[in-house]
């Protein structure tokens, strides 16, 4: 949903910095988030990323939580997975995140949370309903006002105590030799995961780890390849054993093997994955692994080698939390003994719900070090040992065109084109069972929609983006 040059999606509301995006809007959304807050106890976490822009929307946020009664937390600048982890440990109403995320820095947004989760479509459009009348002057707050309002609070320390408390801490730091580089990205992820890897033993090197003199980041967001063309060199020139790379709020994670391969995404989560699924498999009458449609089919392979169960959700880390909660929630009335566990492969983060029910790239930097101890193996080796599908992705920017018209008319065309095609919400799958699929996503987060295509065959997945991307092309040139 599109107001005000604001996208409100699952993933949040997104907006252009001072277009969509300003001091006075922010205010009025925390005015907004108040007036609909349906909780007696008016208490919320606060946190924001790296980006200068984002302690402008903050100023913001307070006056207008504050003109509502609430009394905020505020936990700084801090990682998404920490506020969470944090809000879920202090029994929290509520959470606002003020992050642009993985996208680019002219971006910034507004993460909201409730009791269980980020908010989903049907509380948003409330919110947006109640932001069109809102009036900014109703109210002047002042700062001996704002001031009894906030505690000020860092939460790393007890973080990272329940982190060690899920992994096996004190032999990782026994045997760890581990040359590790983290490109942080001038992001959040630079007050943890850097710590974090030392306090596990490893040789650290740090890159890319502050603003500019001008406050613009030092790479693209997104940990994507193109944009980590500084790591690949410092891990293959420095012969270290591994890399890192977050986005601004570290819920996302990249990792450059040995070798300097950037690999793709889904990679990590799937060598956490299998770890966990070759050490519990024998121990419980069953395990089921939560991911999305965009999520590699390396996982039902997995699945399959191990006798677990997968479950496939729309994309939006709402959806994989609510998922999980509902299964944690039926397993806890019956006598079966069942693990559940989850993530995004487009992402390369895990949610562990025992530790922290929320996608943690943070965690999932953790676990791969503890795989990497535990086995003795370089990153390239344990990769080999992964079902092997080739990936390819594409963008096609759709600007204000209508989304659902667009699905709808390429979902008939891939029809009468023969293809089996299920929809989820506005997403659209086909493929072959465990050969390949193709994904068709309109962005939660820009006005884009990505196509992601996977197969065995490395041409055959080229193929099918390719064809994929052109078909939508003519599509929207026909509407």
């Amino acid at each position: 949903m599109i107001q005000d040059n604001l996208i409100f999606t699952f993933s949040g509301i997104r907006g252009l910095v001072d277009k969509g995006l300003n001091f006075e809007v922010s205010k009025k959304l925390g005015i907004a988030f108040g007036q609909w807050f349906p909780f007696t106890k008016r208490k919320v976490i606060l946190g924001t990323d790296t980006r200068p822009s984002s302690q402008i929307l903050k100023k913001g946020i307070i006056e207008g939580l504050v003109s509502q009664n609430f009394e905020i937390v505020d936990v700084g600048i801090c990682p998404t997975p920490i506020i969470i982890h944090t809000k879920n440990r202090l029994n929290l109403p509520a959470g606002i995140i003020i992050t642009g995320s993985h996208n680019s820095e002219e971006w910034n947004g507004i993460k909201l949370i409730s009791k269980d989760s980020f908010l989903g479509n049907k509380e948003l459009i409330k919110i947006a309903k109640i932001l069109k009348n809102v009036n900014t002057n109703a109210k002047l707050i002042t700062d001996a006002q704002i001031s009894t309002k906030i505690k000020i609070i860092d939460p790393v320390r007890d973080y990272l105590k329940n982190l060690y408390e899920n992994i096996d801490y004190v032999k990782i730091k026994k045997d760890n030799h581990l040359r590790v580089v983290v490109d942080t990205g001038a992001g959040a992820g630079k007050i943890v995961t850097p710590l974090l890897l030392e306090e596990l033993g490893c040789e650290v090197k740090i890159i890319n780890n502050d603003l500019y003199v001008n406050q613009s980041f030092p790479r693209e967001i997104e940990p994507i390849k193109k944009n980590l063309t500084d790591l690949i060199m410092e891990v293959w020139q420095g012969k270290y054993d591994i890399g890192f790379a977050h986005d601004s709020d570290a819920d996302r994670l990249a990792i450059i093997g040995e070798n300097g391969i950037c690999y793709p995404e889904d990679v990590g989560l799937a060598l956490i994955t299998e770890d966990f699924l070759k050490k519990y498999g024998t121990q419980s009458d069953e395990i089921i692994f939560v991911t999305n449609l965009a999520s590699s089919l390396m996982f039902e392979v997995l699945a399959e080698r191990y006798g677990a169960k997968i479950v496939r959700t729309p994309i939006g880390e709402k959806f994989l939390v609510e998922e999980i909660s509902f299964l944690i929630n039926k397993m806890d009335s019956s006598t079966k003994n069942c693990i559940v566990l989850g993530g995004e492969g487009s992402c390369g983060g895990a949610i562990f719900p025992q530790f922290n029910l929320t996608r943690d790239a943070i965690f999932a930097v953790a676990k791969i070090i503890e795989i990497l101890v535990n086995t003795n193996q370089k990153v390239s080796e344990l990769v080999k040992q992964l079902p092997k599908y080739y990936s390819y992705r594409s963008s096609i920017p759709i600007k204000n065109r209508n989304v659902n018209a667009i699905i709808s008319e390429t979902k008939k065309q891939l029809i009468d084109e023969g293809e089996s095609v299920n929809q989820i919400n506005d997403d659209l799958r086909f493929g072959e069972s465990k050969e390949w699929f193709v994904l068709i996503h309109p962005s939660n987060t820009e006005p884009i929609i990505r196509v992601i295509s996977e197969a065995r065959i490395d041409s055959s997945a080229r193929l099918y983006c390719e064809v994929t991307t052109e078909l939508i092309k003519l599509t929207i040139s026909r509407m």
